[in-house]
């Protein structure tokens, strides 16, 4: 009896353990596994409904349902990838095809004998699409419109080969970020994909307060601090007298959306040199709203619109950062009038 002791002893602490188990386990792992991801599998919201075309929503969301993989996740995907199909030739440089981006060793199976390197392999267009091919090298590519083939061209194929590779690389019981990563190895594809997630679901949307519009009809973009005004000021970088400070600057915190003062289209979004991105705006877009006026958004971590867009008021032009010539998190916010930089403060109220 004396050596079964230990056993009986232990009882009550098992049990406790069990219990814990019962309750916990259930807990960590209710909702597909997205811990700490409420934003994800949501109600679309007013950005995803104005940005996801409607008829591609019923698509994400099947494939949601086979492979629970959260529909917005699928549709940002789309969005980074090709702007939901709008890119043209959907064929990148580096060769990935279709509407999802696929490289072709991906899709058909990188046991292939042929796929190293990037992942182009040697593949006729008949064999990227066959599911005995995609079979015996362990692809991803699927035939979700059943019509005996697996394309990177179909949209329905390609969404659901996308969720396919993600639940299997982490994403349908929450490990998100593993997959995206692995779909695209970089930190910044990531942090988009998920930005877009966040966007498109009403969980995770957050409505931008813009500030009412003075009578000159331009808002001011954001209620953060003024921590720069317009005109001459020691220089933040140098500490020594500089040129005019020809806009004002925001204090704004990471991550943080930057919305369109008024309306009016993208007429830039982008480095203002790739080649040096410490230089001078970093990140920034251009907004023209007609009659000689145009706004800019400086210093952004990210861009969310394109060249050609048509913006309102309160629409996310991009989110707060500190690209260019910058020491420190904020917005540099301008007005031009006919080509000439104004100050901004009596166009916004300040």
């Amino acid at each position: 009896m004396k050596k079964w002791g230990w056993l009986i002893a232990a009882i009550p602490i098992l049990l406790v353990v069990a219990l814990c188990g019962m309750f916990l386990f259930p807990l960590l792992f209710m909702g597909g596994g997205s811990i700490g991801y409420g934003f994800l599998g949501g109600s679309i919201s007013p950005v995803g409904e104005r940005e996801i075309p409607a008829e591609y929503i019923p698509i994400y969301k099947e494939a949601e349902a086979r492979y629970g993989v959260p529909w917005n996740l699928l549709a940002a995907h789309h969005r980074v990838e090709t702007v939901f199909s709008t890119l043209q030739p959907m064929i990148s440089s580096v060769g990935a095809e279709g509407h999802m981006q696929f490289m072709p060793c991906t899709w058909v199976g990188w046991s292939h004998p042929s796929c190293y390197g990037a992942g182009r392999g040697s593949f006729t267009e008949e064999e990227k699409t066959s599911l005995a091919m995609i079979a015996r090298y362990a692809g991803y590519g699927v035939d979700a419109d059943r019509d005996g083939r697996a394309s990177m061209w179909s949209l329905q194929d390609s969404i659901f080969s996308a969720a396919n590779y993600l639940a299997k690389n982490g994403a349908s019981t929450g490990n998100l970020e593993r997959a995206i990563f692995a779909y695209n190895h970089s930190q910044d594809y990531v942090a988009e994909v998920m930005m877009y997630a966040r966007l498109y679901v009403t969980e995770g949307f957050i409505p931008i307060e813009v500030i009412e519009p003075s009578e000159s009809g331009f808002a001011r973009p954001v209620s953060g601090e003024v921590t720069s005004g317009f005109g001459i000021r020691i220089d933040p970088v140098t500490g020594k007298p500089g040129a005019s400070h020809e806009g004002i600057d925001f204090a704004c915190q990471a991550g943080q959306r930057i919305p369109a003062s008024k309306a009016g289209k993208v007429v830039f979004a982008g480095w203002q040199d790739a080649n040096d991105k410490s230089k001078g705006y970093g990140l920034f877009v251009w907004v023209d709203h007609g009659g000689g006026f145009k706004t800019t958004y400086a210093h952004m971590s990210q861009t969310t619109v394109q060249v050609g867009d048509i913006v309102q008021a309160g629409d996310v032009v991009g989110v707060c950062g500190s690209t260019g010539k910058s020491t420190g998190l904020h917005l540099h916010f301008e007005i031009f009038v006919n080509g000439r930089r104004v100050d901004p403060s009596p166009f916004i109220g300040l």
